[in-house]
């Protein structure tokens, strides 16, 4: 090439992996002259460019990758070095008059959402301060595109970390006022809005980092509509698992922290998620069920109920007398009733069977918790009373026995043996035997015959008054 003053004879190379382009010059034994060969290939730096190119070591402007010469790479590292700390100093400033403003009200959300959206806010500061220094440089076209691409998307990263936060700061506030206005349902609905939010939020920016790249966002859509049909033959389970999980949200059988029993499982609900909920067993294994299974099982809900039944039969021995066993049902009845954590209706203790070694009493009573750790501990305290009821009376407990008794047989009783023949026949004579069925007229006349409740009881003396 030739100039005005000197003829410079320039050789020019593509660098191996085409990584950039090298520019080799020899003018008479003297120095290149770096802007006398960036005009012979069309570029004219100004400024700071300019500067640089004539006072720098030839190689600094010679050496170049992706059209960004030696010492423009030096300025970027400075330069991401000075935006990241200027960025930082800015949003230590400016949060920092937020977060005295903040101090002065009440409310604990303003001091999370500062503290949750530091972070971003300051990255794009950042990046902002980073791309103005990038037009200092005088950079290529091509380097100055490369530039402006690297911005967009940290700029889009930055704005979808800064949304995503926003949404974990608003999901904790309404979680925190379903709580505390009692809508236990509500909070179920959370997690997963949380999550399907942050979902669509990260579509959004992918999509976006698409479009910046210079993909073409319509036809990669058209494209997903086409194998929109395999995709879901593909993902059916999938999709089966996350209607599920609609499902479980929309109907509520179960509630976050809920204990329930799901088909042959029982345990404390954890999470309910959009592929899969989770339950924490009895063993403290964690037990995950996908959402298409929990939906359609037998779900039994322990969290829902508002009393806890207790039922049990207490078998005694045979040789309790009819008085002794008055005893135990007055007694029984009278502690159950007079428990502060038993509930009056109903409570019944009944004399229900003659069992095979034992005369059973049924007790049936709900107990006014719904927490199982407090039931257990009532219950134990109801045995133990029950356990000094039926030592007060004088009897036992029965257990599968049989009792062998030695003896001389002492016979029929002659007397009323007789006395039960006789009637008998004469219910034969008289055509008036009451087998197999009672006539009507004999019903009629023997209705309400019997003393019942039985003389002496204090129900028959509170019907009498």
């Amino acid at each position: 090439m030739s100039t005005a003053r000197k003829t410079i004879v320039a050789r020019l190379r593509r660098l191996a992996g085409s990584l950039g382009l090298a520019l080799a010059a020899a003018a008479n034994g003297a120095r290149t002259a770096p802007a006398q060969a960036r005009e012979a290939v069309g570029s004219e730096p100004e400024g700071l460019g300019a500067w640089v190119e004539d006072v720098a070591p030839s190689y600094f402007v010679d050496i170049q990758l992706l059209d960004i010469s030696l010492w423009q790479w030096v300025a970027l590292a400075i330069l991401i070095c000075v935006a990241s700390l200027v960025g930082f100093q800015l949003a230590r400033l400016l949060f920092g008059l937020c977060y005295s403003l903040a101090a002065r009200s009440a409310a604990a959300w303003d001091d999370e959402l500062l503290a949750r959206t530091v972070a971003p806010l300051r990255l794009a500061a950042s990046v902002a301060i980073f791309y103005f220094g990038t037009l200092l440089l005088s950079l290529s076209e091509r380097g100055e595109a490369t530039m402006i691409v690297l911005c967009k998307v940290l700029i889009v990263v930055a704005a979808v970390w800064l949304a995503m936060r926003l949404v974990d700061v608003f999901a904790v506030h309404i979680d925190r006022v379903l709580e505390r206005k009692g809508e236990v349902g509500g909070k179920s609905l959370v997690p997963i809005g949380r999550r399907v939010t942050k979902a669509f939020l990260l579509v959004l920016a992918a999509l976006s980092l698409l479009q910046n790249l210079g993909f073409n966002v319509a036809s990669l859509l058209a494209g997903l509509g086409i194998g929109g049909l395999a995709i879901a033959l593909a993902a059916q389970k999938t999709l089966e698992n996350v209607f599920g999980g609609f499902m479980l949200v929309a109907d509520r059988p179960v509630r976050l922290g809920d204990f329930c029993r799901v088909g042959e499982h029982m345990g404390t609900v954890e999470d309910i998620g959009m592929r899969s909920s989770r339950l924490r067993t009895i063993d403290r294994t964690l037990l995950t069920i996908p959402n298409a299974e929990f939906s359609t099982a037998r779900i039994e809900n322990f969290g829902v109920r508002d009393r806890i039944r207790l039922a049990l039969t207490l078998q005694v021995g045979y040789d309790t007398s009819p008085d002794q066993m008055r005893y135990l049902l007055v007694e029984l009845r009278r502690m159950l009733y007079a428990h502060p954590k038993t509930l009056p209706d109903p409570c019944r203790v009944r004399f229900v069977n003659f069992g095979a070694h034992s005369l059973d009493i049924e007790i049936f009573v709900f107990i006014d918790t719904r927490d199982f750790a407090e039931f257990t501990g009532i219950r134990e305290d109801i045995f133990l009373r029950i356990m000094d009821i039926i030592a007060d009376s004088g009897a036992y407990f029965a257990y599968p026995s049989q009792t062998l008794y030695l003896g001389r047989d002492g016979g029929r009783n002659i007397e009323n043996s007789e006395r039960a023949e006789a009637q008998v026949k004469a219910w034969r004579q008289d055509n008036a035997m009451p087998i197999p069925e009672f006539p009507p007229a004999l019903v009629a006349e023997i209705d309400d015959t019997l003393e019942y409740p039985p003389r002496g009881s204090a129900s028959r003396a509170a019907a009498a008054t």
